[in-house]
């Protein structure tokens, strides 16, 4: 629709309401769209939310605020290509930044991706995640599930969700210990005897309008079935990118994640300027990680009716449940 994709303003203010779990007031949208550099007043939100009212792009919440609508979220994915070129790293930093999980004391928020099936399908679901856990291939072994009325995402009647901690929590745990990381490729990593071995495809995030992990699991371009059952696949996995003379410090977070069971990191490059073959910065270092969306992915592979949501909420790590005690 021409009113949104010609309008920055709007289209930032739909983005705002598909990032939040909750329904947000026009006071909450105003300070956030000054974050993103644009200063618009309360009233004038409040002006423009009635404009999406009307065009059913937003949806008002009684006195809580307004939510975005199907309709909404399609225009996002269509709406200013200039505006979504890369868009994906802002997610991301937004959920590495606004966590605040410390591996030091094992407590925290952290991201998650989510899944989204059928309520008689979550015992299958479950034990395909151990199953992808017990072969290091998933980024940890705790999970949160939800049912039925939820004040943080929508679940649908008849649905279940299951939370899966995202590749985030890596980004979280450096930056909260004065490590810079910045997401650069996202690709499919192959594995031989249950060992990671190469990227053998890879787009960049800052080129791209679309997730690149995402676009990778439902393309059916990965074979995570057949890495997790045999150990020869390939699954999503993504590169980021640390200070070189950090790379001592790094190793150090990634090593104290690893002893509370969050095993996603498979390969710290030195100065080689290269990362299982994605092209690394002079004086970087890239951190290989595997997407956290995998077990969702496996899930999709073993036939699973599975919507995956990638960075769909926020919890507190110590109020996960862990696995072992669901299967």
């Amino acid at each position: 629709m021409k009113l949104v994709i010609d309008n920055p303003i709007l289209y930032n203010i739909l983005k705002i309401l598909a990032n939040s779990n909750m329904p947000l007031g026009a006071k909450s949208i105003s300070e956030k769209l000054q974050e993103r550099g644009f200063n618009v007043k309360k009233d004038t939100v409040q002006y423009y939310l009635r404009m999406l009212d009307e065009v059913g792009l937003t949806r008002k919440i009684g006195l809580a605020g307004r939510i975005i609508s199907e309709k909404g979220f399609e225009e996002l994915r269509k709406g200013m290509v200039r505006e979504r070129i890369g868009s994906f790293i802002e997610l991301r930093e937004e959920y590495a930044y606004n966590a605040n999980f410390d591996p030091w004391k094992g407590k925290g928020l952290v991201s998650l991706n989510i899944g989204i099936l059928p309520e008689e399908e979550l015992e299958e679901a479950l034990k395909l995640i151990k199953r992808c856990i017990d072969r290091k291939l998933a980024m940890s072994p705790f999970v949160k599930i939800y049912e039925g009325d939820n004040i943080k995402i929508r679940i649908p009647e008849r649905k279940v969700g299951i939370g899966l901690v995202s590749t985030s929590v890596i980004d979280a745990a450096l930056i909260g210990h004065r490590i810079s990381s910045t997401p650069t490729f996202a690709g499919i990593l192959q594995y031989i005897d249950y060992h990671p071995i190469r990227f053998v495809h890879a787009i960049s995030y800052y080129g791209s309008t679309l997730d690149p992990v995402d676009l990778f699991i439902k393309s059916g371009m990965c074979s995570v079935k057949d890495a997790v059952e045999n150990g020869h696949g390939t699954i999503p996995a993504d590169v980021r990118e640390i200070p070189l003379i950090l790379r001592k410090r790094a190793v150090n977070v990634l090593k104290m994640l690893e002893k509370i069971g969050i095993n996603g990191a498979v390969y710290v490059s030195g100065a080689e300027n290269d990362a299982l073959g994605i092209p690394v910065s002079n004086y970087r270092s890239g951190i290989v990680v595997i997407a956290g969306s995998t077990p969702l992915a496996y899930m999709l592979e073993k036939g699973l009716d599975v919507e995956i949501r990638i960075l769909g909420s926020y919890e507190r790590i110590e109020e996960l449940e862990f696995i072992e005690n669901l299967v």
